[in-house]
């Protein structure tokens, strides 16, 4: 009987598991029904997008076919206009011929022949051969030459350059005339004396071999302080650069003259970023100055030259407000020789501009 009833319980107790696992038996099957179904509808869509996908790709290398036939075509065509010998006058394939200095002397003949020549003629060569006669002629050497003679002339006046104290010092027989000022501005004040419109390179390039810009040791006064003690702190660090390895890469190769720096906007700005490495330099340096001092003797203060010695670091800053200094005052002085010359021209154009001499 104890047996009996100890099995009772276990009949029991897989009824109960039976009637338990039925219901998740049901939810497997419906979930393997659900999945087949979506994987079925997943396939069908995939295989419709394949399809639509297909026949987009069959178009396209329809298109693409007849592209390249329009191509082909069209390359085939282009060969058979190059193989094609253009008509040219043979006129022009003569004047196309001939070197230039021909013929300017050819059109100087015919300017010189011009009131011979019957009517028409001159529109006749305008518009065939690109030809104006109308235009008087005048040769480019004669041109330079006389610019030349003007620049010349210019540069010797007294008020734009000096002679050298030393008599002895001369450059092809001509005695040394320093520059009073910076070329940039003398180059300025030249256009507007002279009226003419001369670029700065040419200008340059017409300098005489006598005409020089004196070096700093050469004044026994200052003339500028704003001028020149930029260019006594450059050739300072020019000088110093075998010392300091640092300098090499600072200093542009070739620059002698701070003007030639602050007269390009670009130039300067990339001069003074690296300058200002400097300030993390450790070294102290001695270099020459002209700076305003009171003396005895005067009652106001004299420019003098005095030599110092401070940290690199105060030199560096000194010198970058310098340059800003020095930008600013080269562009004040080109700004009136500018505004003179709009003066001067206004002056002979209208009768109400009064001009100050």
């Amino acid at each position: 009987s104890t047996t009996a009833t100890a099995e009772v319980p276990s009949d029991a107790a897989k009824s109960i598991t039976a009637t338990a696992q039925s219901p998740s038996m049901v939810r497997t099957n419906l979930r393997r029904t659900e999945g087949i179904r979506r994987r079925r509808a997943y396939t069908r869509k995939m295989k419709n997008e394949n399809e639509k996908l297909s026949n987009e790709i069959n178009v396209l290398r329809k298109q693409n076919l007849k592209l390249k036939k329009a191509l082909s075509q069209q390359h085939s065509e282009d060969i058979e206009k190059d193989d094609e010998t253009p008509t040219v006058s043979p006129t022009k394939l003569f004047l196309k011929n001939v070197s230039s200095r021909a013929k300017k002397r050819a059109t100087k003949r015919l300017i010189d022949k011009k009131q011979q020549l019957p009517r028409g003629s001159v529109s006749k060569f305008r518009l065939k051969l690109g030809i104006n006669l109308s235009n008087d002629y005048s040769s480019q050497s004669d041109i330079s030459s006389t610019l030349q003679k003007d620049i010349e002339e210019f540069l010797c006046q007294d008020d734009v350059t000096k002679q050298a104290p030393d008599k002895k010092k001369h450059v092809n027989g001509k005695q040394i005339r320093y520059l009073l000022n910076h070329l940039s501005t003398i180059h300025q004040r030249f256009i507007m004396e002279s009226g003419l419109n001369c670029h700065y390179s040419t200008f340059t390039r017409y300098i005489p071999d006598h005409v020089l810009k004196p070096s700093t040791d050469d004044w026994g006064t200052c003339l500028c302080i704003i001028c020149l003690n930029p260019q006594l702190k450059l050739e300072k660090l020019q000088r110093l650069k075998f010392l300091y390895p640092v300098l090499k890469t600072i200093l542009p190769d070739g620059l002698a003259d701070i003007t030639e720096l602050v007269t390009d906007e670009i130039k300067t700005k990339e001069f003074l970023d690296n300058l200002i490495k400097l300030k993390d330099e450790k070294f102290n340096i001695t270099y020459t100055e002209w700076t305003k001092k009171k003396h005895s003797k005067s009652d106001v203060p004299v420019s003098t030259k005095t030599t110092l010695t401070i940290s690199i670091f105060d030199f560096t800053t000194k010198f970058l407000n310098e340059i800003n200094n020095l930008v600013s005052h080269i562009d004040r002085v080109r700004q009136q020789f500018r505004a003179a010359k709009q003066a001067k021209q206004a002056a002979t154009e209208q009768e109400d501009t009064v001009v100050i001499r």
